[in-house]
């Protein structure tokens, strides 16, 4: 692969590289395997014109997804940083649509599709709710996100028929209205260290029932999100590094 980098999006970690050609799934689990430390999904740049990239993006099991949202910033990042574009401001394309991204040194913010909410689905007496950033997603409150058993409650989840295709489930507990902490499991990849997707889709669910305010932040093992909402348009930022 061509400039291969190691990039890590509040905690989500990707290979990064040039896009050649399209590659089959084994070819893509065959990079995950040889990587040099685990990783969560495996990200191409393909440069289309001079303030756009289109994001080849896989899973760390070789499926594609619609959206990748910390992907996304660090694929807008890598893309600067490369004079793939003009300037630090770009689209970036994904299956979901075009991303507009930001770029100020290690801090990368996108403007983000906002969730829709959906359905209230009971699993294991707890009221989960499930919500659409182009990607599915069930959000589930519970009292305590560090010991509750994620994984466990993850696979009863993916057994329903409903979710027959997969979904990521986010736990969660609000601390205060500026405040929410989250823990998530990524359909393709397991349990990972943060989830931009995933924080959209709790802080729109949240801040619409006014749990939280118009400004608040994601806490993941993996560090902080912001989330804001203004002028009728949802943001997201946050860190993006090199490993």
């Amino acid at each position: 692969m061509e400039n291969e980098v190691y990039m890590s999006g509040t905690g989500n970690d990707f290979i990064v590289s040039l896009y050649e050609k399209e590659l089959t799934q084994i070819e893509i689990i065959s990079i995950v395997g040889d990587a040099l430390i685990p990783i969560d999904g495996v990200i191409f740049i393909e440069q289309l014109n001079s303030s756009t990239v289109k994001m080849h993006y896989f899973n760390n099991d070789g499926t594609p997804a619609e959206l990748c949202v910390n992907g996304v910033r660090c694929a807008a990042k890598y893309a600067v940083d490369n004079q793939l574009v003009d300037g630090t401001t770009l689209i970036v394309q994904a299956p979901v649509g075009n991303i507009e991204a930001f770029v100020d040194s290690d801090i990368v913010k996108i403007e983000a599709p906002i969730p829709t909410i959906g359905t209230e689905v009971e699993i294991d007496s707890f009221n989960c709710m499930t919500s659409d950033v182009g990607n599915p997603h069930l959000m589930v409150e519970v009292d305590d996100v560090e010991n509750f058993d994620l994984n466990t409650f993850s696979e009863k989840a993916r057994n329903i028929d409903l979710f027959k295709n997969g979904i990521n489930i986010e736990i969660y507990s609000v601390v205060d209205q500026r405040f929410i902490y989250a823990r998530v499991n990524e359909r393709g990849v397991g349990e990972t260290d943060a989830c931009g997707s995933g924080a959209l889709a709790l802080f729109s669910f949240l801040r619409s029932n006014n749990k939280v305010q118009d400004e608040a932040v994601v806490l993941y093992p993996g560090g902080e999100l912001d989330m804001s909402f203004e002028g009728g348009k949802m943001y997201l930022k946050g860190s993006v590094t090199y490993l």
